[in-house]
């Protein structure tokens, strides 16, 4: 997916975001500001993925910053709120209907993507939000080929999206290793607030089944990036869930054919379109419930 000319104003709201994220100092965030909109000047362009320019941009920020982790304490209060409703949550999604089940523990994730975990999030209310998402619809529906595809797979590549959010897509893979062995990644190191390692120990997804690493702290999806044993599970897996927009916008490059390999593989996308350019991209209007089938070239 290509950038559209609004996709400047999210990702400058970024910058500034991140630049309060490092420090408190005025002078200091007018510093981390400059630089980051002069990196936003070099990559900005009609030809710009909006993942991958907003890993430049970010890992630009953390360098002049000398900062590894800007979002550090924001994710750890991601966790710790998600954590804390996790188990009532997870009391909505159970029935005795296998579509349904799956179903409710996909709006459950989705849920996670909607929530802003920040700082900002303090007067939510969380449930209310949960519930609603639950009580509502998948506006773009695969589920049944989700279904029929588990009862005929043996393995499925899992890419997570962001720390909070990953709490709750535990339960949807829990119900997925009801069908198949599922192999869960998520970044090599951070960048924004996307979940590493460490948020997958806090989620316990690691009690749960096997986790790798993407080899790389590229948002969404850069193959040639990627490390050798996430290429491998993937392409030995029998179709990939990707979580959230990043993902999406950067693996839907990847849908002709990618080096000398022109074999596809099925991909489901899970996420709210949060934005016009998204919404525009999948055929849908923003803000809408999206479960998503495509195919990408293996690589």
């Amino acid at each position: 997916m290509r950038i559209k000319p609004e996709c400047a104003l999210c990702i400058t709201r970024q910058v500034v975001d991140v630049a309060k994220e490092i420090t408190d100092d005025k002078s200091e965030q007018f510093k981390i500001i400059a630089w980051g909109i002069e990196k936003i000047s070099e990559e900005y362009g009609e030809s710009s993925v909006p993942s991958f320019m907003g890993t430049e941009i970010h890992r630009h920020i953390k360098k002049m910053s000398k900062n590894s982790d800007p979002y550090k304490n924001l994710k750890n209060v991601a966790n710790e709120f998600a954590l804390k409703y996790l188990n009532d949550v997870e009391k909505l999604l159970e029935s005795d209907d296998e579509l349904e089940r799956l179903q409710n523990k996909i709006k459950l994730s989705i849920a996670g993507n909607v929530i802003d975990f920040g700082p900002y999030s303090t007067g939510v209310n969380i449930e209310k939000m949960v519930k609603d998402t639950l009580d509502g619809k998948l506006d773009v529906d695969f589920s049944k080929e989700l279904l029929d595809e588990l009862k005929n797979s043996k393995k499925v590549f899992y890419t997570c999206d962001n720390a909070g959010e990953i709490v709750f897509d535990l339960p949807l893979i829990k119900e997925l290793k009801n069908y198949v062995e599922v192999v869960v990644s998520v970044k090599g190191s951070p960048i924004l607030n996307d979940a590493t390692l460490d948020d997958v120990k806090t989620a316990g997804i690691d009690k749960v089944t096997k986790v790798i690493t993407s080899g790389t702290d590229a948002i969404g999806v850069r193959f040639e990036e990627s490390s050798e044993e996430f290429i491998n599970e993937l392409n030995s897996s029998d179709f990939v869930i990707a979580k959230g927009m990043g993902n999406y916008e950067s693996l839907t490059e990847y849908e002709e054919k990618h080096g000398q390999n022109s074999e596809k593989i099925p991909v489901y996308y899970i996420l709210k379109a949060k934005c016009e350019p998204v919404a525009e991209h999948v055929g849908v209007n923003e803000g809408d419930n999206v479960l998503l089938r495509k195919e990408i070239s293996k690589v």
